[in-house]
């Protein structure tokens, strides 16, 4: 009879630790989200002071599960100007090694966009860049990740 308890104890103490060790190899750690480009830019409203500009950014996800975005919050800057400010807090769900879209609205500061203008002209190039925060996960669990994206677009007048 002590033989059998003995048994029992071995069989249980093996299942807990294959499956401590098949839930522990199952976590591998997320890989970060690549930014790829600014795909593509419209304007919602155009006024003096404050416009609203649509933007969708594309991103490549390398991690070998599905991932979701939710409650993204970031500024954009100009030639590190700051001009605008967005706030997401739609949920966007993210392919396992694929190309997602990233919808953007942002409220643009027209005084700052305008302090850039000489310089735009000047170099014919303006560096876009983003950064805040943003929840990816999956299953329930979000995390912070920060978000920083940089390209510099070449600007075309004539």
């Amino acid at each position: 009879m002590q033989q059998m308890t003995r048994f029992t104890q071995y069989i249980r103490l093996t299942v807990l630790v294959l499956l401590t060790w098949g839930m522990a190899s199952s976590c591998e750690k997320m890989k970060d989200l690549e930014f790829i480009r600014v795909a593509g830019v419209s304007i919602d409203e155009l006024g003096m002071s404050t416009s609203i500009v649509r933007m969708t950014l594309a991103y490549y996800n390398p991690n070998n599960f599905n991932l979701q975005l939710k409650d993204a919050n970031f500024d954009l800057f100009f030639d590190d100007t700051q001009v605008g400010h967005s706030v997401q807090d739609t949920l966007i769900r993210i392919p396992a090694k694929d190309t997602f879209y990233f919808p953007v609205k942002l409220e643009v500061s027209m005084a700052n966009v305008l302090k850039n203008a000489w310089s735009a002209f000047a170099n014919k190039e303006v560096t876009i860049k983003a950064t805040g925060n943003c929840k990816v996960g999956k299953g329930g669990l979000y995390f912070p990740f920060p978000i920083k994206c940089e390209t510099k677009q070449p600007l075309k007048f004539f």
